[in-house]
């Protein structure tokens, strides 16, 4: 039996979903088949010896044409995405291959239909950015502190460990502050609490505004906030400290002056140290607040470091320089 003879290719092509054509070189259209009636609405006639291009997207037309170009060399194509417009005014996406047969001045080129999988990925990259959003609004959520808008405990405490472990690997120091408004419970009680609530969200801002970029500030719970300084040694922590306690005490407060309190911790980390298993961040903190106590009993509006404490005493200790006037 002779195969080409008992079967016409023909009919094959016309019974295919997709959209088989035969062009010339430059687009003029000779022959499709019965799938670009049932996909795009053209019938046969509307098509022969018209040039495609003028049912293109005209975003697509510039990407169909270098692929046209590449064509006309000889290079097949394999996989070619573009937009063509529907007799009823609206646009689909296909997928071609095309086959170039050059001596013969033709193109042979199959499309299939893929606006349905194209819009299920935009539905699906649509959901994603959405979901993306929702999760990013989430952890901002969980991350900030709802009045002032900086991080919150939670966050900080990430931070914070985060930090040490970059300063343990590179052997360097880091140094923490607690920071205390000053007589802030009588504060609230003379202008009440939502005049408080303002004082600590302006409290934050000069924080943020005066500390660095590298520096993580944060609201470690009610009038008290918490700054991680990291690669700063204690001579360097203690005037970024007194900047701070200058930058609110000098403040236009707008019902009463605002001073602070400070207390600093810190670390250098060396390899005995690295060795040693003890919990880093809880004793930055419990050191930054050991000397936070000291400034305040020793009448608030000043800056104490941890360093700087006599042995087992909580007396006033010679700071010197590191003293501010003691004003409520």
């Amino acid at each position: 039996m002779n195969f080409r003879k008992e079967y016409n290719l023909e009919n094959f092509v016309r019974l295919s979903l997709d959209l088989i054509s035969i062009q010339r070189l430059d687009g003029t259209v000779l022959q499709v088949n019965p799938s670009f009636e049932r996909i795009l609405g053209w019938t046969e006639q509307d098509l022969l010896g018209k040039n495609p291009f003028d049912l293109l997207h005209p975003e697509d037309l510039e990407s169909t044409l270098k692929e046209i170009s590449k064509l006309n060399q000889g290079v097949p194509t394999i996989s070619f995405q573009n937009r063509y417009r529907c007799a009823d005014g609206k646009y689909k996406y296909f997928e071609w291959s095309s086959f170039p047969d050059l001596k013969a001045g033709l193109l042979y080129t199959s499309g299939r239909d893929i606006t349905e999988l194209v819009e299920s990925n935009r539905k699906i990259s649509q959901l994603a950015a959405e979901l993306k959003e929702a999760n990013d609004r989430l952890f901002e959520q969980a991350s900030t502190d709802p009045l002032t808008k900086i991080k919150n405990r939670r966050a900080f405490s990430e931070d914070l460990h985060y930090l040490i472990h970059l300063t343990q690997r590179q052997e360097g120091q880091i140094s923490l502050m607690m920071i205390d408004a000053d007589h802030f419970k009588e504060y609230n009680d003379q202008f009440g609490h939502p005049e408080g609530d303002q004082v600590l969200v302006q409290l934050a801002g000069l924080l943020l505004k005066t500390t660095r970029e590298s520096d993580i500030v944060a609201r470690y719970g009610g009038e008290e906030f918490i700054i991680a300084l990291p690669n700063t040694s204690v001579e360097e922590a203690i005037p970024i400290a007194e900047t701070l306690a200058k930058t609110i005490r000098e403040y236009s407060w707008e019902k009463k002056g605002i001073t602070i309190s400070v207390g600093i911790s810190t670390i250098q980390f060396h390899s005995s140290l690295i060795a040693e298993k003890m919990d880093f961040p809880k004793f930055l903190i419990e050191n930054a607040d050991k000397a936070l106590y000291h400034s305040k009993v020793n009448g608030r509006n000043q800056v104490t470091h941890h360093s700087l404490i006599p042995p087992d005493s909580l007396l006033p200790c010679s700071r010197s320089k590191f003293d501010f006037t003691n004003s409520d």
